[in-house]
């Protein structure tokens, strides 16, 4: 990942078909935090990927 809260992390990205929604879900490898956000199947799983990698951040810096 680009950002600078994630040097030296890895983030695990799984991505889920739950009936038309697609759900993707952001793992950070050391603190073991996820989270999980979901759109329509139609949406492109690279936006979904960002918009869970920008919540984690956010989660991660919450504290």
């Amino acid at each position: 990942m680009a950002s600078s809260s994630f040097k030296g992390r890895e983030i695990y990205i799984e991505f889920k078909q739950v009936g038309q929604y697609l759900r993707c879900t952001a793992i950070d490898s050391v603190s073991g935090q996820e989270v999980t956000v979901a759109g329509p199947v139609s949406r492109n799983p690279e936006q979904l990927k960002r918009v869970a990698v920008q919540k984690l951040e956010y989660v991660l810096n919450k504290g």
